[in-house]
Parts: C-alpha cells; structure tokens; sequence
C-alpha cells in the first residue's frame, strides 16, 4: 500500500475514534475477537460453528460469537475454544458466568450461553486467554439461591441486634401485647425461610429468643394473665415448629 494511503488511513481512524463513543461495529474491522477456552463436563452436543449467546439480566439472548474448536483434551478436562466477536466483547466482563444448558434441542445440541457478572456491574472486561469454567443451569441456580441466602443473613445479622432490642424494650415496659404480635410477624416471615436460612435463624437468633421468651414469663408471673400467657407460649411453639428442619 502507498505509504500515504496508509497514514491517511490511520489518520482517519483517529479522527473517528476521539471525542464521542464510535457506534458499535464501525471500526470493528481494527480490532480483534475475545478468544476464551472454556472448560466442559463433556463434549456431547457441542459442535464447531455453534452460536455463543449473551444473556442479559431481562433473560434477552443475543448471538455474539461461535465455538472454533473443540481440540482434544488428551485426558484432561475437556474444553472448547470460542471466539466472541470484536463489537460484543466489552460486554463479557470478568466473573461473567458461563452456562451449558443440555441437551436444549431434541437432536441433544448443546446451548452455550454468557451471563453478566451477578452482583458485580463494574468489572474489567475479559481478556483474550482466560479460562472459565461452564457450569449447569441448575448449578447455577444453586449458586444464586446461595447469594441470595448470603445476602439474607448479612441483611439479619445488621438488623438482628435492633430486631431483639425492640423485643426487649416491649417485655421491659410490659407491653407484652406488643411482643406477642412481633413475635406472630416472625412465624409468618420464618414460614417463606429458605433451609438455609432456617438453620442460620436457629442457630443466631433463636437462643436470644429463648432469653427473652424467660423474660417475658416472669412478667407473667408478677401479672397473671393466663390467656395471654398461653398464647405467647402457642406463637412461641409456632415458629420453633416452623424453624424444626
């Protein structure tokens, strides 16, 4: 090519690519493909050629690349080399998860799909190299009811101090009323706890309960009240019954 061609030519494309974002695949021709190796449980219903999908947080799937190869794994975990293509790839990120779905068509074909990072909006795009492991649709389900559990419990663990200080405060004043209904708002939170969420109750909360529950029938025994007493005592079984796992 002429020499000032060439220079005209880069100059050119530092002219598009200053100032304001260029539109996605304009320049794409100057840039270069994502290629990632991804490792599988198996091969079986996957196959050269197959489309790579993005999808988004709203469950929109998008074609961005294909799987180029499926080189042999010489007794090693099996893996697949895809390329994403150069205008998608600022949208797999790193913790991007990868998710193998089978078989998803009646033929047993496979379906290879990205998802963002959970959580973690502002990660460094991936690079060209990296190795991430696919995992199931179920695996992944798991996974996200586990954060989601995590998320409970870091949210009970701020919360559970100012949650048992009202407690106390309402048997101090004698507002066992007050008690009895919180107390009745807890069965009915712990009836929609997961397994997981359950145990960390039982094991964090409850025993904090139990002192207050003492608490609350020594202000029975200065001020009878054996309907009151007895319905106490009936939320009380509720929620250990609903904690029981």
């Amino acid at each position: 090519m002429n020499r000032g061609l060439l220079m005209g030519a880069l100059m050119m494309v530092g002219l598009l690519t200053a100032g304001a974002p260029v539109q996605a695949g304009l320049l794409d021709v100057f840039r270069a493909d994502l290629e990632l190796t991804v490792v599988v449980d198996r091969i079986e219903g996957l196959r050269a050629g197959d489309p790579v999908e993005f999808q988004d947080n709203d469950g929109r799937r998008e074609i961005i690349g294909r799987i180029d190869a499926i080189p042999d794994a010489h007794g090693g975990d099996p893996v697949i080399s895809v390329h994403i293509e150069a205008q998608h790839k600022e949208r797999v990120r790193a913790g991007s998860r990868v998710i193998l779905e089978r078989p998803w068509r009646s033929d047993g074909a496979a379906r290879i799909s990205i998802l963002p990072p959970a959580g973690q909006p502002d990660t460094e795009p991936m690079r060209s190299g990296a190795v991430v492991m696919a995992r199931s649709p179920a695996s992944e389900k798991a996974e996200r009811m586990t954060e989601q559990v995590q998320r409970f419990m870091e949210a009970l663990g701020e919360r559970s101090q100012m949650y048992l200080e009202r407690f106390k405060d309402e048997i101090d004043s004698g507002r066992l009323d007050r008690f009895m209904d919180q107390l009745d708002e807890t069965v009915r939170s712990a009836e929609r706890y997961s397994r997981e969420q359950k145990e960390r109750f039982t094991r964090e909360i409850l025993p904090e309960l139990e002192r207050l529950m003492d608490s609350a029938r020594r202000r029975f025994k200065e001020n009878p009240d054996p309907q009151q007493e007895e319905k106490l005592e009936r939320e009380f079984r509720r929620l250990k019954e609903e904690l029981a796992v």
